[in-house]
């Protein structure tokens, strides 16, 4: 089981700030090629539709092994076992995985960990695959320990949700999970340098990664437009422009309707045509498309009905664990 105490995590964070950014670079790429190598046995042993942690098929569970692949809710994985798994190795393996896993169906647009979209905490995200979803949240004062939890919410701890097939299977408030040294060390490296922790995982790059303000201009002037209705559903950025035209000038509908079909033709955005208008000013908003997950926050308000489902969903979790005890003796 991890170990976990506010002071440790203090200490820890007063380390990583005390580093030289010669020694940060250094380990920084240490860990790089050490996530890269694993992302790569991660990858070939999943595409094989086996675990590269534990050896186990996929499929396979045994609740004498804890594995990353529980995640997946082979069959026979209940929601304490998820507990146990999130209590056993922490937040940042079990995000680090599910990363992994989203990228294997689409690169980064199931993967939202965009701050703009979140409600301010120090760890919100959600990630998607196929039928599974998964989000991570930890406040301040998740990170500080807080009453009104039991013993588990006074010490640093983070919350986690799963669904299945659009059903809740772990709830936010189900637990209060114990953060390890490392990972309250590096949130509260978080919490004390607001704005300036970049976070960049081999293999796991989400749409904070895509839209890094690095690569915004490659955004706007290297994304394909979708060829179908179909495909623009899917896609995971949107373009706004608004063109300008200089004081003096003006802007002929035909320039436009030729530069919309010039666009069409070469596969470009229209976007990326428009930089090629004489005499005006063109700005364009880039944010999130369709086809990007949406985040699911943890709110403290719950409505009546989301209160009635809950108390449904923990009745119905409790017939199924006596079963399962029943089964098992």
């Amino acid at each position: 089981m991890i170990k976990t105490s506010g002071p440790s995590a203090q200490t820890f964070a007063q380390f990583m700030a005390s580093l030289p950014r010669s020694e940060i670079d250094r380990v920084n790429e240490l860990n790089r090629k050490e996530a890269m190598a694993q992302h790569k046995a991660f990858r070939e042993a999943f595409r094989a539709g086996s675990c590269s942690f534990c050896g186990s098929a996929l499929v396979s569970f045994d609740a004498n092994k804890p594995c990353r692949h529980w995640l997946l809710k082979p069959d026979g994985v209940r929601k304490e076992h998820i507990e146990q798994l999130a209590t056993d190795l922490s937040w940042s393996s079990l995000e680090n995985y599910v990363r992994w896993v989203a990228n294997e169906e689409a690169f980064a647009q199931n993967i939202n960990d965009l701050a703009a979209e979140g409600t301010g905490k120090l760890l919100e995200l959600t990630v998607k695959y196929k039928n599974l979803e998964w989000s991570f949240s930890c406040g301040e004062t998740d990170l500080s320990g807080h009453d009104g939890g039991g013993d588990h919410s006074k010490k640093p701890h983070w919350h986690f949700q799963m669904y299945v097939d659009g059903k809740p299977f772990v709830r936010y408030n189900d637990y209060h999970l114990p953060l390890s040294e490392a990972d309250a060390g590096f949130l509260e490296f978080m919490r004390a340098h607001p704005g300036k922790v970049h976070r960049r995982l081999a293999g796991g790059a989400g749409m904070s990664e895509v839209f890094h303000e690095s690569k915004l201009e490659a955004l706007v002037t290297q994304a394909r437009s979708g060829t179908s209705e179909e495909e623009a559903d899917r896609a995971p950025i949107k373009l706004d422009t608004i063109i300008m035209a200089d004081p003096g000038t003006s802007i002929r509908g035909e320039d436009i309707y030729n530069l919309l079909q010039a666009a069409r033709a070469e596969g470009v955005t229209a976007t990326r045509k428009m930089r090629e208008l004489k005499n005006v000013s063109v700005k364009t908003m880039v944010s999130t498309g369709p086809g990007v997950v949406h985040q699911a926050p943890r709110s403290k308000r719950k409505r009546r009905r989301d209160r009635g489902v809950e108390k449904r969903d923990r009745a119905r979790d409790e017939q199924q664990k006596r079963e399962a005890e029943e089964r098992e003796t």
